[in-house]
């Protein structure tokens, strides 16, 4: 009984060991962002917590104002910023690889987590590609030479371009759509007052 158990537990100790050396070496390699890719649009808390944010918090803090909690109703999960020195279909293979390979590493790694029905390793914690991955670029004539291979590759991993219109507006050039931030406000349960908010 006691050498089963020891078994299990170098079991675990060399789970442990594999997941934590292939997420750093991922997030090394790999995890990084593609080339002419950034992302201006986070916060880092004083206790280094990383937040992701969007280019419209200073909007999004006037509505904070008037409410308890405000809620991120989009579904989008990362903004990044994508500077001219990348041609826009090269960036487009090029976000669509990292995002697929950043899904595929996520799972994987929560396979390796399970070492048996009872048994399950905490993973590290992936940061990116929860959601919708939307991509600011500056000039929307840019955009035009995206061939429709492209957009198909973007669509199939859930992200977007755009271009901010104003401290509330965005174009998206995959849908060709204007949108503008609304949300509805709520009370809840402790006589405070929630709100979602969204692109409509």
């Amino acid at each position: 009984m006691f050498k089963l158990f020891k078994s299990k537990e170098q079991k675990i100790a060399d789970a442990r060991a594999e997941i934590e050396k292939t997420f750093q070496d991922f997030m090394e390699g790999e995890g990084r962002l593609p080339e002419g890719f950034s992302e201006p649009y986070i916060r880092i808390t004083s206790f280094g917590l990383v937040l992701n944010d969007t280019p419209f918090k200073a909007y999004l803090d006037t509505i904070k104002a008037d409410v308890d909690r405000l809620n991120d109703d989009t579904g989008i999960s990362d903004w990044f910023y994508l500077d001219e020195s990348v041609e826009i279909n090269a960036a487009a293979v090029a976000i669509s690889d990292w995002v697929k390979r950043y899904k595929e590493m996520e799972t994987m790694l929560s396979e390796k987590a399970c070492i048996d029905r009872k048994t399950t390793v905490i993973t590290p914690a992936f940061r990116h590609c929860g959601g919708k991955v939307m991509v600011v670029i500056d000039n929307k004539r840019r955009y035009e030479g995206i061939t429709e291979e492209s957009i198909e590759r973007c669509k199939a991993e859930e992200i977007s371009f755009c271009t901010v219109l104003s401290d509330c507006k965005l174009y998206d050039l995959i849908e060709h759509k204007e949108k503008e931030i609304t949300y509805v406000t709520y009370p809840n349960y402790h006589d405070e007052t929630y709100a979602n908010w969204s692109f409509k």
